[in-house]
Formats: structure tokens, sequence, C-alpha cells
């Protein structure tokens, strides 16, 4: 998987308490779960267990291997959506 990082993005999550390295791990884990953004077009939510916690994902496409995050939050497990 290719990673999109530029100025906005690293920054913004990090206001969240999200690391970069975090958020690409929450693509890896065993039990990441995608779902479309009902908001928004070419958009897309994971949610995933990352270091003992919940994370929430949006993300887009950018190219046919890569991802650009958009942000990333950590939530609450019993936010957390069911497929």
């Amino acid at each position: 998987m290719i990673f999109h990082w530029d100025e906005e993005n690293r920054p913004h999550i990090a206001r969240h308490d999200v690391s970069a390295a975090q958020a690409e791990a929450a693509f890896q884990a065993e039990d990441a779960q995608v779902f479309p953004d009902a908001t928004r077009l070419n958009r897309w939510l994971l949610e995933a267990t990352v270091e003992e916690r919940t994370l929430r994902v949006v993300f887009a496409r950018v190219f046919p291997e890569g991802f650009r995050i958009i942000t990333a939050h950590w939530m609450h497990p019993k936010r957390r959506r069911t497929p």
C-alpha cells in the first residue's frame, strides 16, 4: 500500500493525537472494516483496533494502489459499526 501524505493531512491527524504510523497500521489490522462514506463520493471510513484502541480513518483512493488519509481519530469501541 502507498499512502499520500502532505502538509495538510499529517498535521490534521496529529491534532487528534493520531500518528501517520498509527493511521497506516489501521489498514493492516486484522479486524479492519471499511464502509463507504454516505456523505461524500470517493471517501471511505475504516475502523480498526490499533494499539488496543479503536481508530476511525477517513480516506480516499488517489491512484490505483494508493490512499490519502483525510482524517483519523480515536473512538469509543461502542460506537464502532458492524458490517
